[in-house]
């Protein structure tokens, strides 16, 4: 299958959200209304009208939700042209041996198959990149009877993935390294790294060393891209136009495909319970919104009135002993009804921007000597972060 040129694709990733960023960079979660909601008032009103079926249906399609959306606003429609992608197809057939996924959730054991049978035997030693306890290079070490080297930094995970290794007689050797700052040529040269959903500056580290590294080619499906040390996003390809922050990152991993319904019960909790407390300061110290740096999930199980006792001590907020604390969580779930509603708009997005950042790797490595494809490895149902990115040096 033929595609677009990497850089002209990311050329137009980079120009519509620029063009469009008015519309995806505010976030309702801080902002009431942000102004696209003046702009466009009939839009609004339709998204604060959708039933709890519907909200549910394009929450959990995008497709469908760009289709709604765009009959307020044409140019949307062409988001999902903008993000095909083709699929990686199985080059391998081969079973895979269940003995080796012991200990290992289900969903994480089929996302470690799918891209197992997405890759070819590169026939030479393998690094296993922030591997954990190195579930993937034991599949790939037994599979294609290959060495395989796994980078970890957690000393637990390690003396597990070690004992594993051990019982499965495994050509596997664990190293303690921090891939951010420790010297990795050792484990890329004449390697072949493999890395799956290391997060943020971890996969963004593995792209910089590969640029300077002997690696006849890689595999990696990065994830989590908001998680690293810069406050903003610098991208690799400095032309790029797009100014975009840590914090609006998130968007592009903001899923829940695969939560479980507890998980989403206490994350739409957690989410009306902030909209409380952020209004309920309002209403005492006037500001604009203030992020909060993680809550304890405990705190979420002694009731609302102890939930605003703590992040209020902890915030340094007094509040009046005649604080109608039913009144302001009543407030924050009516500001969590609005909030899901409109954010569907930013959601229509996610994977424009996910694309943009895998997009930047793939043409920096194109610039630094690889030939580059991008393929999705499995399903979104059973990782929404199912992009791969595989290279091969050229000759």
């Amino acid at each position: 299958m033929t595609h677009m040129p990497y850089d002209l694709h990311l050329q137009q990733l980079d120009e519509f959200l620029v063009e469009h960023s008015s519309l995806w960079q505010p976030q309702p979660f801080k902002t009431v209304r942000p102004a696209w909601c003046f702009s466009h008032p009939e839009l609004t009103q339709a998204l604060l009208d959708l039933d709890d079926a519907t909200l549910y249906h394009y929450d959990s399609c995008q497709d469908a939700c760009i289709a709604f959306i765009s009959a307020w606003l044409p140019p949307l429609a062409q988001i999902s042209t903008l993000t095909a992608l083709p699929e990686s197809g199985q080059t391998s057939g081969d079973p895979v041996p269940a003995h080796l996924n012991t200990g290992m959730p289900g969903r994480k054991w089929q996302q470690i198959s799918a891209l197992y049978r997405s890759m070819e035997n590169p026939h030479q030693a393998i690094t296993e990149w922030c591997g954990g306890k190195g579930y993937l290079g034991r599949l790939l070490s037994t599979q294609w009877q290959q060495p395989v080297t796994t980078l970890e930094i957690d000393l637990q995970l390690i003396r597990d993935g070690i004992t594993l290794a051990t019982k499965h007689k495994t050509r596997q050797q664990f190293r303690q390294v921090d891939v951010c700052t420790d010297a990795c040529a050792p484990y890329l040269d004449h390697h072949y790294p493999v890395a799956l959903h290391a997060c943020g500056d971890l996969h963004r580290e593995l792209v910089k060393r590969l640029a300077h590294s002997h690696t006849t080619g890689f595999s990696i499906v990065p994830c989590c891209y908001h998680l690293g040390q810069a406050q903003r996003y610098t991208p690799l390809n400095h032309h790029l136009q797009l100014n975009i922050s840590r914090e609006e990152l998130r968007l592009a991993v903001n899923e829940t495909v695969t939560a479980r319904h507890h998980e989403i019960e206490k994350r739409d909790q957690d989410s009306a319970w902030k909209l409380a407390f952020h209004q309920l300061r309002q209403s005492l110290v006037p500001m604009e919104y203030k992020p909060f740096k993680p809550v304890p999930k405990a705190w979420l199980n002694d009731g609302f009135e102890s939930y605003c006792r703590k992040l209020s001590a902890r915030e340094k907020l007094y509040l009046p002993a005649a604080t109608d604390f039913s009144h302001w969580e009543q407030i924050g779930y009516q500001r969590r009804h609005e909030v899901v509603r409109l954010q569907l708009l930013r959601h229509c997005f996610k994977r424009v921007l996910e694309l943009w950042l895998v997009m930047d790797m793939a043409v920096y490595l194109e610039a630094h000597g690889y030939f580059v494809n991008i393929s999705t490895f499995c399903d979104r149902t059973l990782t929404p972060r199912n992009i791969l990115l595989q290279g091969a040096a050229r000759p």
